[in-house]
């Protein structure tokens, strides 16, 4: 028995994981990296090691482009089988992957699939949920939340001679979206685990949510503008409910770009987010947005925006930016990780909001505010310790080797894989 690195080792992004049981091939996550300037043109994505078809199932951890953005390719090359998710990761990735269609288009990018694969992965769709097992051959699938995003999954695995989890993207610690994970408590041999965030801690929650409200507040007093550029799938939902939290919902609030419809697919699996009826009422309070008509207004009135992209890079608050750079009592808040070279990341760095064809000294007030859907270090060492397994493969990080060596300090038999490595199991 065997894994096969595809993606994802030494690097956050394209995770792809091959389980070869000897019976069965199972295939965890296939996804995109998103790269920066000083790796290649930026957006235009790296792919993962390309798998044989001759596959026995695909299992989805989550919708996020970096795990689902290559499952379609499959498709696309005669793969027929099933892939495994939840409804909710299901629904919220084909928005996603319809979107990276679109922009590889508007970029004038290499496509590795169409939106005809996408309606023959929708046909090979076997939606499942919290709780549920499922056989792969001899193999048991158990289906566990992962507490990242909506829908997202932890898999266990067991194989009849090992017991394996593939963690996914976790996040232990409760948000106002989402509980925290669901503890695999089975007996477990190997666990394959994402490390992102083990090199540091995140800043208090609650401090972080209450500054986010105070940059807010302190924006609209002075007559301006609020953005809060998000990712469009969790994030979004969670600032949502952080203003709702604090108060800030009887102030005008916009929702714009793919978080409108990220939302309202959110909300149709009630039973998978922590308190739905907070959500369902922020939701039918704010306003939603749909053209630059209702942009162009928006921008000469005290208001919240929370908008598309997370990292600036195009989507609406590329029109918000433009219109709004200058006003001192505008303000702009960054909600989550900005990778090198995207616009977000420049601008943090530099001040400045630099585009194809824009070079823009920004004059609103910067912020960066940590709403992270991931573990932080603490609590990372914490989840192996409560799994408690014979062998670790930390992936799904830029310090995985480094993070390798600590558990090994700790007495875990832990490894750093390499993109293309097989390793016995």
């Amino acid at each position: 028995m065997n894994l096969k690195f595809l993606g994802g080792a030494g690097e956050v992004g394209r995770s792809g994981v091959l389980l070869d049981t000897g019976r069965e091939k199972i295939l965890m996550d296939y996804g995109i990296k998103i790269v920066s300037q000083a790796e290649g043109p930026l957006n235009a994505p790296q792919i993962p090691m390309k798998v044989k078809l001759a596959l026995d199932a695909m299992l989805l951890s989550h919708a996020h482009l970096d795990h689902s953005g290559f499952v379609p390719n499959l498709y696309n090359r005669g793969y027929r089988g099933p892939t495994y998710s939840t409804a909710t990761t299901f629904d919220l990735a084909r928005i996603l992957l319809n979107d990276s269609i679109k922009l590889a288009d508007l970029r004038n990018q290499e496509k590795y699939f169409f939106k005809k694969d996408l309606k023959v992965m929708e046909k090979n769709e076997y939606r499942i949920t919290y709780g549920q097992q499922f056989d792969v051959g001899r193999t048991l699938v158990g289906i566990y939340d992962a507490g990242h995003i909506p829908g997202s999954v932890t898999f266990h695995l067991n194989t009849g001679e090992k017991n394996l989890i593939y963690s996914g993207d976790i996040k232990t610690k409760d948000t106002e979206l989402l509980k925290g994970l669901e503890p695999v408590r089975d007996e477990t041999d190997v666990l394959i685990m994402e490390s992102t965030y083990a090199e540091r801690e995140h800043p208090d929650r609650e401090a972080q949510e209450r500054r986010l409200a105070e940059v807010i507040r302190e924006t609209l007093e002075t007559g301006g503008t609020a953005m809060v550029p998000c990712f469009a799938v969790g994030r979004a939902q969670e600032v949502l409910l952080i203003l709702e939290k604090f108060g800030l919902n009887r102030y005008p609030i916009y929702l714009d770009g793919m978080a409108v419809d990220a939302t309202k697919i959110i909300m149709k699996y009630p039973e998978l987010i922590k308190q739905p009826k907070r959500l369902e009422k922020i939701y039918s309070q704010i306003t939603k947005v749909y053209n630059n008509g209702q942009r162009n207004k928006l921008v000469n009135q005290p208001c919240i925006i929370v908008t598309t992209s997370g990292m600036l890079n195009g989507g609406p608050i590329a029109h918000y930016l433009e219109k709004l750079y200058d006003r001192e009592n505008c303000s702009l808040t960054l909600t989550g990780y900005q990778v090198e070279g995207s616009a977000g990341h420049t601008l943090i760095n530099t001040g400045k909001y630099v585009t194809e064809d824009k070079n823009l000294g920004v004059k609103c007030r910067l912020s960066f505010i940590d709403l992270s859907a991931h573990s932080g270090r603490k609590e990372l060492f914490e989840y192996v310790k409560m799994v408690d397994p014979q062998k670790v493969f930390v992936i799904h990080g830029d310090s995985c080797g480094k993070f390798a060596g600590e558990l090994r300090e700790k007495g875990y038999d832990a490894y750093a894989p390499k993109i293309g490595e097989v390793c016995d199991v």
